[in-house]
């Protein structure tokens, strides 16, 4: 599943927490809900011309949030380009590649999800 920054509404926070000022919150749901042990939370910067071959997630799930750059990327079929702001979401059973043919690194938040 991709999820499009484009799709998802911002709102405003005003003194979050408690604190001061405001805060600009891009709310990612469908990233939510889901059970188990996290295993893995990194932050990965894919250089130029390297890909991160196709996988199939089994016994857990995978994450992405593209923090920066724009990379191709193959999830259970469907070609798409997902830049900044974009989050993939990888679930048990299904399968996905990154790959960066640009001349930039593209920077990216990991997070593997044992069920």
């Amino acid at each position: 599943m991709i999820v499009k920054v484009e799709g998802l509404e911002a709102t405003t926070m005003e003194k979050p927490r408690g604190g001061k000022g405001s805060a600009l919150r891009l709310a990612y749901e469908a990233a939510c809900g889901f059970k188990g042990e996290v295993t893995n939370f990194a932050m990965m910067s894919l250089q130029p011309n390297s890909s991160i071959g196709m996988h199939q997630h089994q016994g857990d799930m995978e994450i992405y949030l593209i923090l920066d750059g724009k990379a191709k990327t193959i999830d259970n079929g469907q070609e798409m380009e997902v830049v900044s702001g974009d989050m993939m979401i990888t679930k048990d059973g299904e399968e996905h590649c990154l790959v960066n043919d640009g001349d930039t690194p593209v920077t990216f938040l990991a997070v593997i999800i044992k069920h």
